[in-house]
């Protein structure tokens, strides 16, 4: 006879000798076995009992569905917990070891090229400048033609600048911002150009094809250049300390008039208090603005002069730091990044 309590009573029975088969059960694949053979959707033996509900009147058949919801979670639970005690480990049951040494937390740091380029800005906001941004993607006139770089120049060929689509392409020095700088405001001017600058250079201990320049601009009427080297010169200073020189070796850029590529000599102090200067090193280039760059952005060049500079801070960095290949900067080596922690090197 098929009714309400005869299928109940037959998932209570399944029940019971499901739970012993569980408890006797002494790895993984038994308990699917048990889990198979009780709760399979088309031979389990619950489903079994459930195909009886066709049977019943209507009314009756929620009562059977509910006790076969029961059974089943049920089952489910041992079923579950007889899996979890065989997975865990032998000495689960042991008391905790309290004489192990603990692990310390990481210590985070900035990144040194991120330290010099905030020792950077420290230096230049004491005397009086700041920081102006613009954009990676550039225009022609922006990067080339308003710096006094003509568009048949080498440096605007497709082998050295990576171009986006028609006049638009990344930019390849940060000097654009200065040029919307002088268009948008009034001299006297004084301000840092940082960012992201691209080139199609070879990836190897001295270039990348990304990397990071801060460029510096200052015009006004009677800027001269006792004022562009005199500003250069403190800045190598207050970065390397008070012994410091610079020197400044005749070059070209196409923007600056006269250029300069701008060197500096060190002074070491070794473990025994001895010092010693080391070899003049470059560090950045710069030169007095040229008259055509502030007549392409509309100031006057007869009123006023100024001068500008850029670096790269990675090779600051590498300089400061002692590191000879570039490439450790970007290769995100754990053993190399935590030696810069809060406050200095660790």
């Amino acid at each position: 006879m098929t009714d309400v309590p005869s299928l109940v009573k037959q998932l209570d029975a399944l029940l019971a000798e499901a739970l012993g088969e569980v408890s006797a059960a002494s790895d993984g694949d038994a308990l699917e076995g048990v889990r198979i053979r009780y709760l399979g959707r088309k031979d389990g033996r619950i489903s079994g009992v459930l195909r009886q509900l066709g049977a019943l009147d209507p009314a009756d058949r929620p009562a059977v569905g509910a006790a076969a919801n029961r059974v089943k979670a049920r089952l489910e639970e041992a079923l579950d917990e007889a899996a979890a005690a065989l997975a865990a480990p032998e000495d689960a049951g042991r008391a905790l070891d309290l004489t192990l040494p603990g692990r310390e937390p990481w210590s985070g740091g900035r990144h040194p090229v991120t330290r010099v380029m905030d020792e950077i800005y420290e230096v230049f906001r004491d005397m009086g400048f700041s920081r102006a941004r613009g954009p990676e993607a550039e225009t022609e006139w922006y990067n080339f033609e308003a710096l006094n770089t003509p568009l048949d120049h080498p440096a605007a060929d497709e082998q050295d600048t990576l171009y986006l689509r028609d006049s638009v392409l990344l930019r390849s020095h940060t000097s654009p911002v200065q040029i919307r700088t002088l268009e948008s405001h009034e001299p006297p001017i004084r301000i840092l150009a940082p960012g992201w600058v691209y080139r199609r250079d070879t990836y190897d201990a001295t270039h990348t094809p990304a990397f990071l320049q801060v460029e510096g601009l200052v015009v006004d009427e009677g800027i001269s250049f006792v004022d562009f080297k005199a500003t250069l010169a403190e800045f190598a200073r207050r970065m390397w300390g008070p012994g410091t020189r610079i020197r400044l070796r005749p070059s070209f850029f196409p923007f600056t008039e006269p250029s300069a590529e701008v060197d500096v000599k060190r002074v070491v102090t070794a473990p025994d208090g001895t010092t010693s200067e080391t070899d003049w090193l470059e560090i950045m280039g710069a030169g007095m603005v040229d008259p055509a760059v502030l007549d392409a952005a509309g100031v006057d060049s007869e009123r006023y002069t100024g001068f500008a500079f850029g670096m790269g801070p990675a090779r600051i960095a590498m300089l400061k730091y002692g590191v000879d290949d570039l490439r450790t900067f970007f290769e995100n080596d754990v053993r190399f990044l935590e030696q810069f922690v809060p406050g200095g090197l660790r």
